[in-house]
């Protein structure tokens, strides 16, 4: 039976790359949120302010439980690895959760290298700021789920510790919600990314 791992963060802290690592790591299969929404076509609506489509939620959240249950049936895999900036939506159902955190100006210049538009960026900038994804996960788990801070490791680094937390082999209390606050670095002007 497959266990399940919810996988978050804002886009460019390397959670597609970390789950296509630990797809080899750990016999896992990854599916993606956003490519699943996509074919699945579980948006409601279009949001022209911000130029991008709005999930509904419930139904995606119904249509990834059911995937879910699908992967926990089958024997050929030990990980079903649910990666998306949306992970929290169904981290309740999940064995595992985690959050990827990265420091903001890097999150910045890599959106930048992507070709994101200036909004965008300073969207998913803040988000990252304000720890926007830790706070949905806590929503859905409290304080079961590891915030982890990936700023200065390598892509291999990070899938070993996420390894480790998926095998109970990692100290939680280092990964434990709430240690990653970019707001009280003194080296971070939160007033910038205003």
């Amino acid at each position: 039976m497959a266990r399940v791992l919810a996988l978050s963060g804002t886009p460019g802290v390397g959670k597609t790359a970390v789950a296509a690592r630990l797809k080899t790591m750990m016999n896992a299969e990854i599916l993606s949120i956003g490519e699943f929404v996509t074919t699945n076509d579980l948006y409601e609506e279009w949001d022209n302010d911000r130029s991008t489509r709005i999930v509904d939620e419930d139904k995606a959240r119904n249509a990834l439980l059911r995937e879910i249950e699908r992967a926990r049936a089958r024997n050929d895999i030990e990980w079903l690895i649910v990666e998306g900036l949306m992970a929290d939506i169904i981290a309740d159902e999940c064995d595992q959760a985690l959050v990827l955190r990265l420091d903001p100006r890097v999150v910045k210049k890599r959106l930048e290298q992507r070709g994101y538009d200036k909004a965008k960026i300073g969207e998913n900038v803040q988000s990252e700021l304000l720890g926007t994804c830790t706070y949905h996960m806590q929503e859905m788990r409290g304080d079961d789920f590891a915030d982890i801070n990936t700023t200065g490791m390598t892509i291999s680094e990070v899938a070993a510790i996420v390894a480790a937390i998926m095998q109970d082999k990692a100290n939680k209390q280092a990964y434990k919600p709430g240690l990653v606050d970019w707001i009280t670095r003194p080296d971070i002007d939160p007033v910038r990314f205003f």
